[in-house]
């Protein structure tokens, strides 16, 4: 089996409702996105996937959060953006994505970095 992971970043602001802590206040993260997808052969070129056409699949997700308030962007006006949350969402748009367009592959996780030490990963294995 194959993998291939890409990350990237975005800056976005968020608050925790119902949270008794500081992250119940307006704060900002640069948050660190890495999405790993896997497969069983590589193409005639030998790729399992363009590292480009995952960058591009990623920044449709990452578009709609990137410099905005998180609570504000469906569905997190109504549910907690925790890291947990946006990993599991993210999860389903890119799995949803990605299997319509190749369905040899697999979406293994979604990894969210809040901070260098700090990450939520959502995986259906």
């Amino acid at each position: 089996m194959y993998q291939i992971t890409k990350s990237v970043t975005f800056d976005a602001a968020h608050l925790l409702r119902d949270y008794v802590g500081k992250c119940a206040n307006l704060h900002g993260h640069t948050y660190r996105l890495e999405v790993a997808i896997a497969g069983e052969k590589v193409d005639d070129v030998g790729m399992l996937y363009d590292f480009y056409d995952l960058k591009k699949l990623i920044q449709g997700v990452v578009d709609q959060l990137d410099h905005h308030f998180i609570n504000e962007v469906p569905p997190y006006d109504e549910i907690n953006p925790t890291a947990e949350n946006l990993a599991y969402q993210i999860y389903q748009t890119l799995r949803q994505q990605l299997t319509s367009q190749n369905p040899r592959l697999k979406l293994k996780y979604v990894q969210i970095w809040e901070t260098p030490s700090a990450s939520a990963t959502y995986s259906e294995d």
